[in-house]
């Protein structure tokens, strides 16, 4: 299984610290992020982050999305990409998609209705 594509979930991550910034300021972000106000205000327009800095800015992503009323198909991908941080990229995808079909047997397993954002992640690991 190939490594998922990481661009949509890094324009997701880039829109929410342009939002972020823009409702508080860019320091209170990068402070958040734990990085530089320069290098947040550069990923911001667009440069592409280092492996460390997008690390601390996915962490930062699923913080902020679960603190703004919910979770996302693009929060729960980020935090999907912690929980395979660290395995080698070649099986992220491999990984990603055991944690979500064991997310949906559980919830099969407890009679509980999965959420939305299962379905649709399970359909792209295919």
């Amino acid at each position: 299984m190939a490594a998922p594509d990481r661009r949509p979930l890094v324009e997701a991550i880039r829109a929410a610290v342009r939002i972020a910034i823009e409702a508080t300021s860019l320091r209170a972000v990068a402070r958040a992020v734990d990085m530089s106000p320069m290098g947040l205000k550069h990923f911001a327009a667009g440069t592409q982050p280092y492996s460390a800095t997008l690390r601390k800015l996915t962490a930062w992503y699923a913080v902020y999305q679960s603190e703004a009323g919910g979770f996302s198909v693009d929060s729960v991908r980020s935090a999907l990409v912690l929980l395979t941080d660290g395995l080698p990229e070649s099986g992220r995808g491999r990984a990603t998609a055991v944690l979500l079909d064991d997310i949906h047997k559980l919830h099969a397993q407890f009679g509980t209705r999965p959420p939305a954002w299962l379905a649709a992640l399970r359909a792209e690991a295919d």
